[in-house]
């Protein structure tokens, strides 16, 4: 059953959502997949207790910086193929804050990531991907957070094009 909930992204600053965007958009062509904003998932809640947009406004962080730790892949939809990230106190304060804001449970992404594709396909192809895809950036900023309408779970192309940013923030 499909149920509604707001979810809350960190953005990549300009340069590295460009080449995200470049990256995600050449996967996209080349196996017939949806097209997404590149973010960073930092809370999904299913009660909108308040308005994203009132939410988003008490937040008081600044851009985040965050380290790569590689492209891996899932067997998740919603995990195809991704880059990985190491936490960071400054991610960490933020999903807390968003959580007193939203008033629900809030805990640190365990696997903080910025899919590059949501495909179902082979293992084998999804890990052959993941070997040959390397990222020029040892850093990624995210410099906004935006709060995204959709519905869960996320099976396939369909429930990605009806995804839709409510509210907005740039932490700058």
């Amino acid at each position: 059953m499909k149920k509604s909930a707001t979810v809350y992204w960190l953005l990549p600053a300009k340069a590295e959502r460009e080449l995200f965007c470049s990256i995600i958009r050449i996967l996209r062509r080349e196996f017939k997949a949806p097209d997404f904003e590149p973010h960073l998932t930092v809370l999904v809640t299913r009660k909108d207790r308040h308005s994203p947009g009132r939410v988003l406004q008490q937040m008081r962080t600044r851009p985040i910086r965050l380290s790569t730790r590689g492209v891996s892949f899932s067997p998740k939809f919603t995990k195809t193929l991704f880059v990985r990230f190491k936490s960071s106190p400054a991610l960490r304060k933020l999903v807390t804050d968003l959580g007193r804001a939203t008033k629900s449970r809030a805990k640190a992404p365990t696997d903080p990531h910025v899919s590059l594709l949501y495909k179902k396909m082979s293992k084998s192809a999804k890990k052959e991907m993941a070997k040959v895809l390397h990222l020029p950036l040892h850093t990624v900023v995210f410099d906004s957070i935006a709060a995204v309408r959709l519905t869960l779970p996320v099976h396939d192309g369909a429930d990605v094009k009806k995804w839709k940013i409510v509210a907005k923030k740039s932490l700058r």
